[in-house]
């Protein structure tokens, strides 16, 4: 009987706005490699364990390499978390919104609710009261200053007094008349400095006064949507927003350049919200085992871009839908993520509690909780065609208990068809294949589902469906 390969990368389906619209990944993310007879597969999201206790919602974390210590915004409080989980409050920080923690060779900084706080051993927190401080906003430290922005502005502490702001260190973003609204500093130690629809650049020229200067010529007209809308790994920017012209996307800044690499799928999404819903969402990296994964935290949805597949399978490729649940759509919980060296863990903060919790490749379930996984094919043409047999290849034996996933089919790409529930893994059954048979007849074009809430790591790659 004849067999045809079908990928699980992406599927189709059609929107209630009369539109052709992609199923992407839930929970899943592709690794490029050869095996089987496929390009790829795929391999479970990595679960959530505790790693300690903070004392509030997360606001932010970072590692700080000079004070060999990791430190986040817990709620209103700014505390450090040991190698061990153990949580020290330190002190107050005010708010509920996302910190900027830029950091120099004395000091942790903690810019938040428009004020800014440093941190060192010896002094302990202590805010910045500085009347010229302003309502900073971001901020990053680059020569031996804070450069700050407080949306309209962008000034520098005193090259001797981190917590002294000179009056006339002050300068304005020139390029269009954009609210500024975020800033990076680049691998040839300049500032990025993002308005809403602009970009530019900021040379330490040691000038009297406001100590930088413009870089006009490599000025971009693309900004972004959000003070946290922007992430940076090894000098590449991965930011949301746009152009003027253009509604709100994702894009890749390197080496000057700038590429779009949201689908249609994930703008129509994005699409979906104002900019004012748009103001609080952020963007983050995790580059582990060869995979860089940039998470998008909006308001309902956490979207995860596999850098690695779109160099190799393209951008239509690389997206997928992370979540903390069965039934319903609770975004992914874990946030602000950090390497600690001295636990070798990633570690994250929650969005819900006051979990600070470790990335964990030995679960899949979220502290303690089954989540769900999706996979979707595209749109295959098997008219007056009899399935006979689906196999999909993938590694059993694994788990400590019999897992079940279950796989539905659509014919009309709305409605989904009933679910055959089969076994897929137990303990020691290393040679079981996941075939599922006698599917039934194909009026014209069918589409596949495959989904599950195991307690076990679980890994697919190609699918194979026999017919006659």
């Amino acid at each position: 009987m004849p067999q045809i390969p079908v990928t699980l990368i992406r599927g189709d389906y059609h929107g209630s706005d009369v539109d052709y619209r992609d199923n992407l990944p839930v929970n899943m993310y592709a690794v490029p490699r050869e095996i089987k007879g496929a390009q790829g597969y795929f391999v479970q999201w990595p679960g959530l364990v505790s790693f300690g206790t903070g004392l509030g919602i997360d606001r932010g974390g970072i590692y700080n390499d000079n004070q060999s210590n990791h430190f986040r915004v817990s709620g209103t409080r700014f505390i450090t978390v040991d190698s061990d989980g153990t949580v020290t409050n330190i002190g107050e920080i005010t708010g509920t919104d996302q910190a900027a923690m830029p950091y120099s060779f004395n000091t942790q900084a903690i810019i938040a609710n428009s004020k800014m706080w440093l941190y060192d051993s010896v002094n302990g927190l202590v805010e910045v009261t500085d009347s010229d401080l302003g309502n900073p906003i971001d901020g990053v430290w680059i020569n031996g200053y804070y450069f700050l922005t407080d949306g309209t502005y962008v000034y520098h502490t005193d090259i001797n007094d981190e917590t002294a702001i000179d009056p006339l260190k002050f300068a304005t973003a020139e390029f269009m008349p954009d609210t500024t609204l975020g800033l990076l500093k680049t691998t040839d130690n300049k500032v990025a400095v993002f308005g809403r629809y602009t970009t530019e650049y900021f040379a330490d020229v040691a000038q009297a006064n406001f100590a930088f200067t413009r870089v006009e010529s490599r000025a971009q007209k693309v900004g972004i949507v959000a003070t946290h809308a922007k992430c940076e790994l090894g000098g590449v920017f991965y930011i949301t927003g746009g152009p003027k012209e253009e509604g709100v996307g994702v894009h890749r800044i390197q080496a000057g350049q700038v590429q779009k690499i949201s689908t249609r799928e994930v703008d129509k999404i994005i699409g979906t919200y104002t900019e004012t819903a748009l103001s609080d969402i952020r963007m983050e990296i995790r580059s582990e085992d060869n995979i860089t994964l940039i998470m998008l935290h909006l308001p309902d949805y956490i979207f995860c871009f596999n850098e690695t597949m779109a160099k190799t399978f393209g951008l239509q490729n690389a997206w997928s839908l992370i979540k903390s649940d069965v039934t319903n759509d609770t975004p992914y919980r874990g946030k602000n993520v950090i390497y600690d060296p001295r636990a070798a863990k990633w570690i994250c903060g929650d969005n819900a509690s006051t979990y600070i919790g470790e990335i964990s490749d030995t679960v899949v379930t979220h502290y303690g909780t089954q989540v769900e996984w999706i996979l979707y094919s595209p749109f295959i043409d098997m008219e007056t065609m009899s399935i006979d047999e689906i196999q999909v290849e993938t590694i059993p034996g694994f788990s400590n208990s019999v897992e079940t996933l279950g796989v539905s089919m659509t014919y009309d790409g709305v409605l989904w068809g009933t679910e055959y529930w089969v076994d897929y893994s137990e303990i020691g059954s290393y040679d079981t294949n996941l075939i599922v048979r006698r599917l039934g007849y194909v009026a014209d074009w069918v589409s596949f589902k495959l989904r599950g809430a195991s307690t076990a790591k679980m890994t697919f790659s190609i699918m194979k469906v026999t017919f006659s």
